[in-house]
């Protein structure tokens, strides 16, 4: 008896004896050491998806197998004959601007053609599938496989040229046929989780061309290209030259496009921990903290820095500040971070975005705290209201271990003592009321020496009264 897919199963009603067989075929072709390895590829899972599925899923251009047949959209429609004909519209479009991509790139580059590379990645496509969870897509075929992502691949790398600016043949097209809202959207998909193709195969793909006589070159000039996309895709206000450069170092260890951005927000400046060392800087119970502006009313005050890593949150505790690294909340924010979530939560065994997160999911609980970050120069908002911005923060945390990093642990806990005594509110608030304003830190300041000036008069009169002959 042929088997009988576990989606089509679900969907459809079957006998208990088909059941039974393709139960006991799943078992007997059931390979548990490829279950056991963890792809670095693979869907969201479903208490992330659930919350919001279209942050997942591509919006404009599908890349590799797993939203390759289906194209961009296609989980935000309703079933209907209509939107079934959009997509398949869609998806075709795209198709079409990946051919001319590729057609270009044999233009650009001598003695490359399609069949050599779609013959190129077939011979390394044990390597691909092991990055991929293949029980999520039906691409039995290694040729069609290589062949997409002969396509995809050629795709990515000629839009990254573009959007940093590499005039190539292709650049001709690209700005005429995408129009600017259109490129937007285009790079913010390259980086979805369940959007990737493996970093090899675009170096690969870049090694083709001329200019690169060596493997090294091939890496340098992607991460010239990685370095680009994280300008435009990270919302910190800084990217600094060693968070970049750890990365194009070893742009070759990285896994794919969302790696590479994971790693500059995560460890900078070429910072490195050990499985080990990870697991044990995760406190299982983090200390929650008051909310900026309870913190601010026990004298806590914040200051942004240019920093483009999560980890980059300090508090100075005879100052009372809070350093934080600046960033700027725009539509495309939450995506990004419900992607790196998910990337982090199954593959990496660290938890700085998680941190982070619930860092500032305790700091921002309404619009006023919002309001009070972006007054400190600590948060810029582009998303409409204040409201928003705190709504996106605590959406964030939901469906998420209750965990923290070190780092962080240690901020809270500082912040929580602060906090604690009663002295740092009352010498805040006194802070405030009385000496916030220039006029009425004179007034303070001529009526104590009026007072102290009073004093001395009358002092000085008792003791020439009391003078002996004074009389």
């Amino acid at each position: 008896m042929s088997k009988v897919p576990a989606y089509t199963r679900l969907q459809s009603k079957i006998s208990e004896e088909q059941w039974v067989v393709y139960i006991k075929d799943c078992l007997e072709n059931a390979n548990w050491r490829a279950v056991a390895r963890s792809p670095s590829i693979f869907m969201a899972s479903s208490p992330l998806r659930s919350l919001k599925h279209e942050d997942f899923v591509p919006q404009v251009v599908a890349i590799g197998p797993y939203h390759n047949e289906l194209g961009p959209h296609h989980s935000s429609f309703p079933k209907n004959q209509e939107t079934e004909r959009y997509k398949i519209i869609s998806a075709q479009e795209m198709e079409n601007h990946k051919i001319m991509a590729f057609k270009y790139l044999e233009s650009t580059v001598r003695g490359i053609n399609f069949v050599s590379i779609v013959q190129e990645f077939t011979r390394h496509i044990d390597k691909v599938r092991q990055e991929y969870d293949t029980t999520l897509f039906s691409c039995e075929s290694d040729e069609k496989l290589a062949y997409i992502l002969a396509l995809d691949a050629a795709f990515v790398v000629e839009v990254l040229r573009c959007n940093a600016g590499v005039k190539r043949a292709f650049h001709g097209y690209y700005c005429s046929r995408f129009a600017r809202p259109l490129r937007k959207s285009l790079v913010q998909d390259f980086i979805l989780l369940e959007n990737q193709i493996p970093l090899f195969l675009l170096l690969k793909m870049i090694a083709l061309d001329d200019g690169c006589a060596s493997e090294k070159d091939a890496e340098q000039a992607l991460g010239f290209l990685v370095e680009k996309l994280a300008q435009e895709v990270l919302p910190f206000s800084s990217l600094s030259k060693g968070s970049v450069q750890s990365v194009i170092w070893n742009v070759s260890e990285r896994k794919h496009l969302l790696d590479c951005l994971y790693r500059i927000v995560t460890h900078g400046e070429g910072t490195s921990f050990s499985p080990s060392d990870a697991a044990a800087a995760i406190i299982d119970k983090p200390t929650h903290f008051p909310r900026a502006v309870e913190l601010y009313a026990s004298g806590i005050t914040f200051e942004g820095i240019k920093s483009n890593k999560m980890i980059s949150v300090e508090f100075d505790e005879k100052k009372a500040i809070l350093y934080m690294p600046r960033i700027r909340v725009g539509d495309e924010t939450e995506r990004l971070f419900r992607n790196l979530i998910a990337y982090e939560s199954h593959v990496i065994d660290e938890v700085h975005v998680l941190s982070y997160l619930r860092f500032m999911n305790s700091l921002v609980d309404g619009p006023d705290d919002v309001a009070l970050l972006i007054d400190k120069g600590v948060l810029a908002q582009d998303i409409g209201s204040n409201e928003e911005v705190a709504s996106m923060w605590n959406r964030l945390s939901i469906n998420t271990m209750r965990v923290c990093s070190a780092t962080y642990e240690q901020v809270a806990q500082q912040l929580f003592e602060h906090c604690g005594y009663r002295r740092n509110a009352l010498k805040a608030e006194f802070k405030r009321r009385y000496l916030s304003r220039p006029w009425l830190v004179i007034s303070i300041f001529s009526a104590a020496s009026l007072l102290l000036m009073t004093f001395i008069i009358t002092v000085y009169t008792i003791e020439l009264y009391n003078k002996p002959g004074a009389a």
